[in-house]
Order: C-alpha cells, then sequence, then structure tokens
C-alpha cells in the first residue's frame, strides 16, 4: 500500500506540471457558480494558491461581484486556524509557512464557525470525501465541531484541486472532517446528502 507521504509527494508534483492552471481555476469557478452554492451565502473562506494549488483566485472574483465577504486562513498556534476578511487592497504578509495571509487587526478574526462556504485546500482526496492537506490538520481542527452529533447546514466544506490529485484512498481517523463536496477541473463530487439534494434542483 503506498504511503499517504507519497501520494502526497506524488500529487504535489502532478499539480505543480499541470499544463493549464488558468483554465482549471476558472472551470472550477464556473462549477461552483453554476451550481448555485454562492446563492445566498455572506461570508466565504478561501486561500491564496501555493505549491501548484488549484488557483481561487477566479472564486474569490465571482463571490465579490456577489458582494460575498472572503476570508483567508491565518495560522496562530496552538488554537485552530482563524479566518480574517481581506477585500482587493488588502494587504498580505507571509506567515511562517511562507503563505500569504491577511495582515489585520486580530479583532476581526472570526471561527469557521462564523463560515458559510470553507472552500478548503487539498493535496489528496479520494471518491468517499476524504482529504489530506500538508499534514499538520489545521483544517480538521478548526472544523472539529462538525464531528459532534448532527452536522449543521454550514459551513459546506468545499475541497478544490486537480483531478490528478484523487488517489484510491485517504487514510482516515476519527479526528478528520470529510468535504461535503469536491470540484475539479473535470467534475463537481459531491459527499453530503443535504448538498447533492441542492446540486439537483
Amino acid at each position: 500500500m503506498v504511503s499517504l507521504s507519497r501520494l502526497r509527494t506524488e500529487a504535489r508534483e502532478a499539480r505543480r506540471s499541470f499544463s493549464d492552471p488558468e483554465g482549471a481555476a476558472r472551470a472550477v469557478c464556473n462549477a461552483v457558480t453554476s451550481l448555485g452554492w454562492l446563492d445566498g451565502v455572506g461570508r466565504v473562506s478561501a486561500t491564496v494558491a501555493d505549491d501548484g494549488e488549484i488557483d481561487p483566485a477566479p472564486l474569490v472574483t465571482a463571490c465579490r461581484l456577489r458582494d460575498i465577504e472572503v476570508y483567508f486562513p491565518v495560522m496562530r498556534d496552538p488554537a485552530p486556524i482563524q479566518f480574517a476578511p481581506a477585500g482587493p487592497d488588502t494587504t498580505f504578509v507571509l506567515n511562517r509557512f511562507g503563505i500569504p495571509e491577511p495582515d489585520v487587526n486580530v479583532q476581526l478574526l472570526v471561527s469557521a464557525r462564523e463560515l458559510d462556504v470553507v472552500f478548503a485546500p487539498v493535496v489528496v482526496f479520494d471518491a468517499a470525501g476524504h482529504r489530506a492537506g500538508r499534514g499538520q490538520g489545521y483544517y480538521d481542527r478548526a472544523l472539529s465541531f462538525l464531528l459532534n452529533g448532527p452536522r449543521p447546514a454550514k459551513p459546506l466544506v468545499v475541497g478544490l484541486a486537480y483531478e490528478c490529485q484523487l488517489v484510491d484512498g485517504v487514510p482516515s481517523h476519527p479526528g478528520d472532517v470529510t468535504m461535503d463536496a469536491v470540484v475539479t477541473e473535470e467534475r463537481v463530487r459531491v459527499f453530503s446528502k443535504a448538498l447533492s439534494r441542492r446540486a439537483r434542483r
């Protein structure tokens, strides 16, 4: 069985060499907006593309055109990540991982509970909705409240990835949060029943 470390390495290499990243980013944006998942939404989180990740920038623009507030993750150990609002003119600074995050007053930070949709970065994912990121567990800790009892209607957890990041299986643990859906440049996979009903409308 291939180790998760090797799966991550291979997926990173594959996405870095993707031939048309701009086209893939547009395709992902078009898929999300066409499904109506942004209807009635007030707050979403996204990321700044890093290490060959699919670029959420077109989706961020689409959200702002709909007057949806866009938040970006801010990492503060040992607490779970929080999310900072950012507009087109917000200054970003590099965190200790070299990833840009908004340079805003700490009082503006919100938790994942206060978001409607979390567009989560993905290193690898499988057909059951499991994802693996960089291995630090930041998103799983931030979203751990989704594991307590019936899953609330929000936030939706939607992974953004390339199709080449799909693997046969991602090892899962009790603290792992499954995605409601994952969107690639080729297709949309929906895992939650609630979101599946919305996607069919």
